[in-house]
């Protein structure tokens, strides 16, 4: 079902890792919205073509592109060839990378380099490369970096997957500064417990059940699991008009689970207590 308001009506987007997951909800709602966008992702399979088909079923074009956001080289050509097809780039959505967990005691450099530089050494020079084609087209921008719960509260062997993420955060405080002027604005939305599996279309209702969440429940004020769609509201929100006067800020997905200060391995609430799941 398409929306009758275009938010992003005429923009050209580029989502990375977006073949599927959070990235391909936020592919949908930003076509939805009247957006051209970029699909890329390190391997193209039926989950790619089902997300670009869902963009060009919206009346919008979508190209696909295979790059590691990690590598130099494919950085360059991702944005070579999104511009090239679409002739420019209005809004970057940094969406690539799943999280990785490893003990403190484990962690090993090449853990470390690999999850740094995609995650953020990665986010960084692609939205350096993007802002460039932005301030020479002249018309402002947006940059969304998705970022993660986990860069404000810790848990067990998170330690790099957390680091990276709140580096992140600090990324586009820094960004809103040095881009002053120029009409492109810098966020990151960070997704608390967003239910991003890959499911059969006969089991797409359960997506966000309590299956999914377990114990967390009660521990969310919604009483329910996130969905891609809530990351990609928030990123239609900021990359639009409506946003515009939102920069350098790291806005929480999550139901309203960081503002109770519960950390998650703590006893849940019991019934019949204010606030408690039922």
């Amino acid at each position: 079902m398409t929306t009758s308001v275009k938010l992003l009506e005429g923009k050209k987007a580029l989502i990375t890792g977006s073949r599927r997951g959070i990235g391909a909800g936020i592919a949908t709602l930003f076509a939805n919205h009247g957006a051209d966008v970029g699909i890329n992702d390190v391997v193209r399979d039926e989950e790619a073509d089902k997300t670009i088909a869902a963009v060009q079923t919206l009346g919008q074009k979508a190209s696909w592109h295979m790059a590691d956001v990690g590598d130099r080289d494919d950085r360059t050509r991702l944005l070579n060839e999104f511009v090239g097809e679409h002739g420019r780039i209005d809004i970057l959505v940094n969406n690539a990378v799943a999280s990785r967990d490893m003990h403190f005691t484990k962690i090993t450099e090449e853990f470390w380099d690999h999850l740094v530089g995609h995650a953020l050494k990665g986010y960084l020079f692609l939205a350096q490369g993007a802002v460039k084609r932005m301030i020479e087209h002249g018309h402002g921008g947006s940059v969304i970096n998705i970022s993660s719960v986990h860069s404000f509260r810790a848990w067990p062997q998170d330690g790099v997957y957390g680091i990276v993420k709140a580096g992140l955060n600090r990324m586009v405080q820094s960004m809103a500064h040095d881009l002053a002027g120029t009409g492109i604005t810098a966020n990151c939305v960070a997704p608390g417990y967003i239910d991003s599996r890959v499911l059969p279309e006969d089991k797409e209702f359960t997506r966000g059940d309590d299956v999914y969440l377990g114990g967390a429940k009660g521990f969310i004020p919604n009483r329910r699991g996130g969905l891609p769609s809530d990351i990609a509201g928030a990123c239609v929100f900021l990359a639009s008009n409506l946003g515009e006067y939102v920069n350098g800020q790291t806005i929480t997905v999550d139901g309203g689970f960081l503002a109770g200060g519960v950390p998650p391995d703590s006893k849940p609430l019991e019934p019949g207590m204010p606030g408690a799941a039922e």
